[in-house]
């Protein structure tokens, strides 16, 4: 005997059920999308209690605006919208403190347990990831928030102009200047 398995709401459903009060199909919405919505705001912000916040204020604004949600752009589209404006926010006010991410103990793990080329390697690959780090910190806002969209969400551009409220070919060129502006100081930092 054959069980059926019980089929997954779309986000359409989810969206439809939450506007006429179940908040249950509102919470499986927040499960879905909460560690895509996380991930974006903590690259966009790069601290992640800043994050955590912020992927919650976004649920709650969500939550809040559900009736007014036209459904032009898809559910994630949406909340993707509201957590990188509310990201870009945080940026542009300065409330997130830019600070070293080396510290001495860091530097000591690196080399620990590790032969003296491999612990160089390590402190390397540390050191460009900071640099790389500290690179994409500096693009303008809506820049960083396209880079970190195409090339860690894997958005199409498409869907990118949608959040960011633009044409695809503003998307395509903001991520065009964020990819030169990193290779240019990645060169300049070597």
């Amino acid at each position: 005997m054959q069980s059926t398995a019980e089929a997954v709401p779309t986000d359409d459903e989810l969206v439809a059920l939450s506007r006429s009060g179940k908040r249950e199909a509102f919470d499986l919405l927040v499960r879905r999308y909460r560690k895509e919505i996380y991930r974006v705001a903590r690259r966009i912000t790069g601290d992640h209690g800043e994050a955590d916040d912020l992927a919650q204020e976004t649920f709650c604004r969500a939550w809040q605006s559900l009736a007014t949600f036209r459904g032009d752009a898809s559910c994630r589209t949406w909340l993707y919208r509201i957590a990188t404006n509310l990201s870009l926010n945080v940026v542009q006010s300065a409330r997130v403190s830019r600070r070293e991410e080396r510290t001495p103990e860091m530097l000591a793990e690196a080399g620990v347990g590790a032969s003296p080329a491999a612990g160089v390697e390590r402190l390397m690959t540390m050191e460009r990831n900071q640099r790389l780090t500290r690179a994409i910190e500096g693009l303008p806002p809506r820049q960083k928030a396209t880079l970190i969209l195409r090339a860690f969400e894997a958005m199409p551009y498409s869907e990118i102009a949608r959040v960011m409220e633009c044409s695809p070919g503003t998307a395509k060129a903001n991520f065009f200047h964020a990819v030169s502006a990193l290779k240019k100081n990645m060169r300049g930092s070597s």
